[in-house]
């Protein structure tokens, strides 16, 4: 990995950071090009300049259905009976066990995510505005450091349409350039129904109390104290967390439609009633929660862990039996138990993993959990026609004391 040591270009590449950007790299590649049709090129055009999709976020399981004159060639397939075809309908889309697939596939993009940024101090210096030696970066007294990067990350992809895609929100869309827009020619045009233009739902952004909570809780809780210098690679690392929270904690939306498009009559008398906590009461799946909270902490084990070399069967020359190969995969499968069933450590304990695992699940348990539910309890009250309570205010967690 390529770390800027005072926003000089001096290279250190570890075989741990090599391994990680590779890792990163494919599946990034597997998540992008499977989810982000905000930065695709032409695949089908729907009338000149423009691309057409019926919905952005999908995996191999359901892949967007692109609007083309290949939609005749599927219809005629299900007509004649044929089932492997490629396209998938909106309904099956905002299925909650397509969305929960997505989800899950998100928990790989945040864990080394997260792994990258621990790897670095808190380097406090980049979240203050006006910092001390940072002054020949960012122009404003007013910005800091993450801001000005930030900002400007934004600008570039909202060049390329990635805040076109339902499933993208920018921490500054005050500060997109209007005309954005002008690098790609093409415009992106998504089929109704993924989410209700009712009462603005669609357009709900909790990015603000996202940063925030963030800065003051995340960091701290899995860097190590000091300041190291690195800022430009701490600062790449801090948006990549940060976009892949957004994209999950805002995914609340979509499980906030499909749960309504379930049950519109409780969640319509919940809302005219006003009734915040009943509607939280709806929404909520504690078994679920469960699920996803153990799956996140093994899975931060499991990726945080350097695999047991002396315990790996040989990979050329020699015969390789099953038994070798069961063993080194239970050996590391106890490894990852353990190091998953490790609580929250000080500094300066034995603790080996790259990111302490159960702090990964109280990341989940404090941050993300609890405010995609505040995304879903504010998209559902303005789906209803109404503006949501107070505390689920943009600028503020349902959880945080009035």
């Amino acid at each position: 990995m390529t770390r800027w040591h005072d926003h000089t270009n001096t290279t250190t590449l570890t075989s741990f950071a090599r391994s990680m950007i590779v890792s990163v790299a494919i599946l990034g590649f597997a998540i992008m090009s499977g989810t982000s049709h905000a930065f695709a090129s032409s695949s089908s055009i729907g009338g000149v300049g423009k691309v057409s999709h019926s919905v952005s976020w999908n995996s191999k399981l359901y892949s967007s259905a692109s609007l083309t004159k290949g939609d005749d060639v599927a219809d005629s397939a299900r007509a004649n009976g044929d089932s492997n075809n490629e396209n998938v309908k909106t309904s099956e889309v905002l299925s909650l066990d397509s969305i929960r697939a997505s989800l899950i596939r998100q928990e790989e993009t945040i864990i080394f995510a997260l792994i990258e940024r621990a790897q670095f101090r808190v380097d406090k210096v980049v979240y203050e505005p006006g910092a001390s030696g940072l002054e020949c970066i960012v122009n404003s007294n007013e910005e800091s450091f993450l801001e000005h990067m930030l900002t400007e990350t934004e600008k570039l992809h909202s060049g390329l349409r990635r805040y076109k895609s339902p499933e993208e929100h920018a921490f500054y869309p005050e500060k997109l350039l209007n005309d954005c827009e002008q690098f790609l020619k093409q415009d992106l045009e998504y089929n109704s129904g993924l989410l209700s233009d009712i009462g603005d739902a669609s357009k709900v952004n909790f990015n603000e109390i996202l940063l925030k909570k963030y800065i003051d809780e995340v960091v701290p809780s899995i860097c190590a104290k000091g300041d190291d210098e690195q800022y430009g690679s701490c600062v790449l690392s801090d948006i990549a967390v940060l976009q892949a929270l957004s994209k999950r904690v805002h995914y609340g939306k979509f499980v906030a439609e499909s749960k309504y498009l379930a049950d519109p009559e409780g969640y319509q008398a919940l809302v005219d009633a006003n009734d915040a906590e009943g509607v939280m009461k709806l929404l909520t799946n504690e078994v679920v929660e469960l699920k996803v909270l153990r799956r996140a902490r093994l899975k931060a084990a499991t990726y945080g862990t350097e695999p047991l070399l002396a315990d790996l069967p040989p990979l050329y020359g020699e015969e390789k039996t099953t038994s070798s190969i069961v063993a080194a995969a239970a050996a590391s499968a106890v490894v990852a138990a353990l190091e998953a069933m490790a609580e929250v450590t000080e500094e300066g304990s034995a603790f080996t993993n790259k990111v302490c695992p159960a702090t990964v699940e109280e990341i989940y348990r404090d941050l993300i959990i609890p405010l995609t539910k505040d995304v879903e309890v504010a998209y559902l009250f303005r789906r209803c026609g109404r503006e949501p309570p107070s505390e689920f205010a943009p600028d503020r967690m349902s959880t945080d004391s009035l």
